[in-house]
């Protein structure tokens, strides 16, 4: 139940934090390109579409990450849980 609760709060946090990012002005097409260089990687992937499946593997990695945290948190608590019983009964 701890990892619940931290995974909760670092939602809440991350959610917040974006949510307080400061708006930008917008810019024109040529104050853009002289304020920031061009990344080209990135334009290459969003014109091949690319960029889906990296993000996609990015979140299947995420997802697989959590999952094995939850999973050996359960794992844990169960022990402790144990670990708890045995001594109460001797």
């Amino acid at each position: 139940m701890k990892l619940f609760r931290i995974l909760a709060m670092w939602c809440f946090i991350l959610g917040a934090a974006a949510g307080l990012q400061p708006a930008q002005a917008q810019t024109t097409e040529v104050e853009y390109s002289a304020a920031e260089p061009e990344v080209e990687m990135a334009d290459t992937l969003r014109q091949d579409g690319k960029i889906y499946v990296v993000v996609v593997v990015l979140l299947t990695v995420l997802a697989g990450s959590i999952a094995y945290m939850v999973a050996i948190d359960r794992k844990v608590s169960r022990l402790e849980k144990q670990l708890k019983d045995d001594l109460v009964n001797r």
